[in-house]
């Protein structure tokens, strides 16, 4: 049983959808679900029948002020190394969107543009963080993402395709 398909799980998975409408609104586009609930990223947004981005969106129970306070993003470096490549393919731009609960707010980096260059500044470490929203520890290689290249999401600040 993958982890978003527990009952902790499916809560995240609920907030993610939310989170997917809103961007979709704002950007004007529609939003659509990869494949299964182990797909590399979460999203395609399309407008007028044309891909305009990939996303990754990620639910956290934080505050922008906690995670200002950790001074970056952690995210596991395969979702970010994934994500790059399939933006490549698909010569769109890969984001990450981070619903953060204790806030209420949504941040998100652009990590890479349509040519799949990346264009978010982070650093590489094999750490030992929690394993999924239902707890367990991993070591993994993890990508610290600087919060420079961070952007609170509301209507003005966000363009896709």
């Amino acid at each position: 049983m993958l982890d978003c398909e527990t009952e902790e799980g499916q809560l995240y998975i609920q907030k993610e959808e939310l989170v997917s409408n809103q961007i979709a609104q704002l950007t004007q586009a529609e939003a659509v679900r990869l494949g299964s609930n182990a797909t590399h990223v979460d999203r395609l947004f399309i407008r007028d029948g044309k891909s305009v981005c990939i996303a990754e969106i990620k639910v956290r129970n934080m505050s922008l002020l906690q995670l200002e306070k950790f001074g970056s993003y952690l995210i596991s470096y395969h979702k970010i190394d994934r994500g790059v490549l399939i933006s490549s393919l698909l010569h769109v731009p890969f984001m990450l969107f981070v619903y953060l609960m204790g806030s209420d707010d949504i941040v998100y980096w652009t990590i890479s543009n349509n040519e799949g260059k990346e264009v978010c500044s982070y650093v590489v470490q094999q750490t030992d963080t929690q394993a999924t929203c239902n707890g367990g520890q991993a070591l993994r290689e993890n990508a610290y993402l600087y919060l420079d290249g961070m952007k609170i999401l509301n209507k003005d600040s966000i363009t896709v395709g």
